[in-house]
């Protein structure tokens, strides 16, 4: 079976991680890379022994013979770029956030849709081993009924002065931490537990420096458990500095037992009667790259719909949307009710 040929749009901070997951999958080449920045292309290309290197992402789909592209830039260009590679009959792997609004990405999919090519969103908060394991836990009744979940993510990096490293772009953001880091969490939720039923969200902008909001809070309603989101880029973390494995910790309450993800990435399934311990290793974030990224070539092969096709993140993305409805307007979003707010 021949490997399938892939090419990577963008050359930032997601590249490593998205390289480095592809170097890890059998059957997949990275034959070309494309960055408007030449000398990061390059750098990309030299460390990950990628043969081409190309500033004009359109002349690399013309000229390199593939199977798909993975796009790895901000969003406000993803819709060109998926136009132009369902357009060349090319599979497209998308990062995240996907799209402005819900209309842009229902555009992304029936584009993909009328050209015949796969269309996944690089969702690979629910792929990191330890939700996995959470997943499976809890669908085997090793905490019972499952009835709260909380996941809490603290980063200092828009106070004391915005510093948020390859990604100045941050700074400028109108939509900031819930469409950033929210869709990874509301997508992880949907994973775990089905899809919510309503949601009420407060944010805020603390930092003078920044756009937009660096905090919030969300609560959901999905089915009979209560989950919380509790996002903040400004403030100073409790956790010690060598404990930043995962992106936060998660708690997820049940009736029999109570799962727990320390920062140090250590989960704990802790129970009435014992306490389990399975540790994950500190590389468990790109660990989430390459289980997304397996998942993909895994579908391409299978003809399986991704677990987060562009049709499943419309579902996701109406949670961040509905979010900031919320937190605008002060009031409850009612999932598929309230969906004309969001047009």
């Amino acid at each position: 079976m021949r490997p399938y040929r892939g090419a990577l749009i963008g050359c930032g901070y997601a590249s490593w991680f998205q390289l480095t997951a592809w170097s890890r999958i059998e059957g997949v080449e990275i034959v070309a890379v494309s960055s408007r920045n030449r000398e990061r292309a390059e750098q990309r290309a030299a460390e990950f022994n990628v043969p081409a290197v190309y500033t004009d992402y359109r002349k690399m789909l013309d000229a390199e013979s593939l199977d798909f592209v993975d796009i790895a830039t901000p969003p406000i260009v993803h819709l060109e770029m998926i136009t132009e590679a369902a357009h060349r009959g090319l599979h497209v792997l998308c990062q995240k956030p996907i799209a402005d609004t819900l209309a842009e990405l229902r555009e992304m999919i029936q584009i993909c849709d009328r050209a015949g090519v796969m269309f996944m969103v690089n969702e690979n908060c629910r792929f990191q081993p330890w939700f996995r394991k959470m997943k499976a836990l809890i669908d085997e009744g090793a905490i019972g009924r499952p009835y709260y979940a909380n996941f809490t993510s603290r980063w200092r990096a828009s106070l004391p002065v915005a510093n948020f490293g390859a990604r100045p772009w941050f700074a400028e953001m109108p939509r900031f931490v819930n469409y950033e880091l929210g869709v990874h969490y509301l997508d992880t939720l949907r994973y775990l537990f089905g899809e919510a039923d309503s949601l009420y969200a407060q944010m805020r902008r603390v930092s003078p420096h920044i756009a937009g909001e660096d905090l919030a809070m969300l609560m959901l309603r999905i089915g009979e458990v209560t989950a919380v989101v509790d996002m903040s880029w400004a403030s100073i973390p409790a956790w010690e500095a060598e404990q930043s494995v995962s992106w936060g910790e998660y708690r997820i309450e049940g009736t029999e037992g109570t799962l727990h993800l320390r920062k140090d990435g250590l989960l704990r399934l802790i129970t009435d009667e014992d306490e389990e311990r399975y540790p994950f290793p500190s590389n468990s974030e790109v660990l989430g790259y390459q289980g997304a990224q397996q998942h993909f070539i895994d579908c391409l092969r299978s003809g399986v719909e991704p677990e987060t096709s562009g049709r499943e993140t419309l579902k996701t993305m109406e949670l961040v949307f509905g979010a900031y409805d919320s937190a605008a307007h002060d009031r409850i979003y009612y999932i598929g009710r309230d969906l004309e707010r969001l047009q």
